[in-house]
């Protein structure tokens, strides 16, 4: 779905702060409750912004529905003072967090700061106000135009069933073993402690090629000896990067050459030593509507399609609830524009 260009400078403006600026021509001149002027350098920071993510210069035009957004965000952040919405520091730090786990790698918070800082171009400081003007904002919507959300009908089967029809090839499982191991981790260990971790892995791995000891057998023995731990790694998918990279593509090409029930001779890995026995192998298959999206789980592709439909339909009618609480404020308000300042 497209989302047409007014509403999305005006999402833009609502994550943006705005503060008058001394000695700044002012492109317009609003009061709900409070008078505030939106001076010229803070749209124009807006516009340039814009222009970098599209790539292309605003016409006057939407120039004019930057402003439009920017009158919005002053509005709506007067009428929720006025109503006393507010949001918890514990609301705001679930939404930083939120944003640091949106990102394409994995980052902690000290390495989210450096990117606000120096890609995003801002103090922490602002960053924080922005996500509490923003989440204020979230918050006088939802809770002004409670009977919209409330309405939000459940997707139905026809529209389940488009999504996966449109989208099946997506809906796969990759190639997976799940196996059980005999772990020696020799993370944060010496060379010596290292080998006589692999003396002792091979030590076990000799009791179960002469058969004098099963995999079950030297799997209990785990609980009291401190040396090793036996446990159920779980499933590991073929394509699966970051188990890939934190274990080795070697240990992990190995595991995929076992059939299941074989045992493996003490495998290498980035973290330690293994002896594996694999419990399941699955090839690559696509999945149909109503199986788990992984072995055990209780996500279904169908729930997975309920989920993102619900999410889309939430997102229309916020959308909507925001425009209607837009013209229901302007009604309100003493709006006044200076056209002439919309040049530069």
């Amino acid at each position: 779905m497209k989302m047409k260009f007014a509403l999305f400078v005006l999402l833009i403006a609502l994550t943006v702060t705005l503060n008058a600026q001394v000695l700044d021509k002012p492109v317009a001149i609003v009061q709900l409750e409070e008078t505030e002027n939106i001076g010229q350098r803070e749209l124009r920071s807006q516009v340039e912004m814009i222009e970098a993510q599209l790539q292309t210069s605003l016409t006057r035009e939407q120039r004019m529905e930057v402003l439009d957004a920017s009158i919005a965000e002053v509005l709506i952040m007067q009428a929720a003072e006025r109503d006393g919405i507010t949001v918890s520091r514990a609301e705001i730090d679930q939404g930083i967090a939120q944003q640091r786990q949106s990102l394409d790698q994995q980052v902690n918070e000290s390495q989210f700061r450096e990117i606000i800082e120096s890609q995003v171009g801002m103090s922490w400081d602002q960053y924080v106000e922005q996500v509490e003007r923003r989440l204020t904002q979230e918050k006088y919507v939802l809770q002004k135009k409670r009977t919209l959300f409330e309405n939000v009908a459940q997707p139905n089967e026809r529209e389940i069933r488009r999504v996966y029809e449109d989208n099946a090839t997506d809906f796969n499982n990759p190639a997976m073993v799940r196996f059980d191991h005999l772990f020696w981790d020799t993370r944060n260990t010496t060379s010596a402690e290292r080998r006589e971790k692999r003396n002792h892995a091979e030590e076990l791995y000799r009791e179960l090629r002469n058969g004098s000891s099963t995999f079950d057998d030297i799997m209990d023995r785990s609980v009291d000896d401190s040396r090793f731990r036996g446990d159920d790694f779980g499933y590991l998918l073929r394509t699966d990067r970051r188990n890939r990279a934190q274990l080795g593509p070697g240990f992990v090409d190995s595991l995929f050459d076992l059939e299941q029930g074989q045992v493996s001779r003490v495998l290498e890995s980035n973290v330690g030593y293994h002896i594996a026995r694999v419990r399941d192998r699955r090839s690559a298959k696509l999945l149909e509507l109503d199986d788990p999206l992984l072995p055990g789980q209780n996500m279904t592709v169908r729930r997975q399609i309920v989920n993102y439909l619900l999410m889309e339909k939430q997102q229309e009618t916020f959308e909507r609830a925001l425009r209607e609480i837009i013209d229901e404020l302007r009604g309100d308000a003493d709006i006044t524009v200076f056209d002439e300042n919309l040049s530069w």
